[in-house]
């Protein structure tokens, strides 16, 4: 008798054992990566550094952006101007168009295309507490010298994982626009002359941009990207518009699962330049494996194109979009 109930109670303890462990298998198989998780592994490591609250200080990016702390530069959750203490930045620089889609942003404000003089995010804490901007000075390094007018922009998501647009800041200020770039005497030195987009009252940190508003083209038109079938969607796919000449980047995020096809968002109003050169770019990650796309051509009206996804490796991608 006694070996029988220990018999069942040992059934017992296996199956309750059993069905927990199912239960838990399937909460953790169905959990849904979102885009941020499914494209991280393009994104590169952010450059740290470190400075002292209050003092006067300039900090150089990797690739030569330039940021310049002020004595009154950092503030905390409540406004109050952090004067001591050391503030902790991690710095992404973004210049060509691999970094925008790497990044995950765009050069578009609403239904607006923007030329880009470069993008950066910058995150700031002290003692593991986010710090803020109060005014800061930033100087988006270019190629040669040019008189086009400049403006800052400030990152906007439609949520936390969605593709990065631009808000234009209040620049009535001074300091937030630049009538073209000029070279800083001060620290030319280090940098052999190179012209800057320099404004010296940026307000916010995460993501800021040196845009100035497309010239535009005389025709536009409506595209659209058909994709193999509907594994391929907007839940792990991305499908971007270079325009490398005009340093353009759109993301065609509306997305139709009857006919397979992804096209601008027309909703509010974005549509795309005819007669400009372009390079077409589809990114998946399905189940953790890549899929990758890419045509380039000049835009056409009524222009239709169809990505033959093959398989890709992180590491091609990244290969393939730096060429763009």
């Amino acid at each position: 008798m006694k070996k029988a109930l220990l018999s069942l109670t040992l059934i017992g303890i296996i199956a309750l054992i059993t069905v927990l462990s199912c239960k838990k298998t399937k909460s953790t198989s169905g959990t849904k990566q979102s885009l941020n998780q499914l494209f991280s592994g393009l994104r590169p490591t952010p450059q740290n550094f470190s400075v002292t609250a209050g003092r006067d200080t300039i900090v150089m990016g990797a690739n030569n952006t330039m940021l310049h702390f002020y004595t009154n530069s950092f503030k905390d959750a409540n406004g109050n101007i952090i004067t001591a203490g050391t503030i902790y930045l991690q710095l992404v620089e973004m210049y060509k168009p691999a970094d925008f889609i790497a990044n995950r942003t765009t050069t578009t404000a609403h239904d607006t295309l923007l030329t880009s003089g470069g993008e950066i995010n910058i995150m700031a804490t002290m003692n593991g507490q986010t710090v803020y901007a109060n005014k800061y000075g930033i100087g988006f390094p270019q190629s040669s010298a040019s008189t086009t007018p400049m403006q800052l922009y400030y990152g906007n998501n439609a949520n936390p994982d969605s593709v990065t647009t631009w808000t234009q800041g209040n620049n009535t200020t001074p300091g937030t626009s630049a009538t073209g770039t000029s070279v800083d005497t001060t620290y030319a030195y280090w940098l052999h002359n190179q012209p800057f987009y320099i404004f010296d009252s940026c307000t916010g940190f995460h993501y800021v941009n040196c845009d100035c508003i497309s010239r535009g083209a005389s025709q536009v038109t409506n595209v659209s990207v058909i994709v193999p079938d509907t594994s391929y969607n907007q839940s792990n796919t991305e499908v971007y518009l270079s325009f490398p000449t005009q340093k353009y980047l759109v993301l065609l995020s509306g997305y139709s699962n009857t006919s397979n096809t992804f096209s601008p968002d027309y909703s509010d109003g974005t549509q795309i330049p005819v007669g400009f050169n372009y390079a077409l770019v589809v990114i998946t990650n399905k189940n953790g494996n890549y899929y990758y796309y890419e045509q380039s051509g000049i835009t056409t009206s009524g222009m239709t194109a169809t990505a033959a996804m093959a398989p890709d490796t992180q590491s091609d991608i990244l290969a393939r979009i730096a060429a763009l």
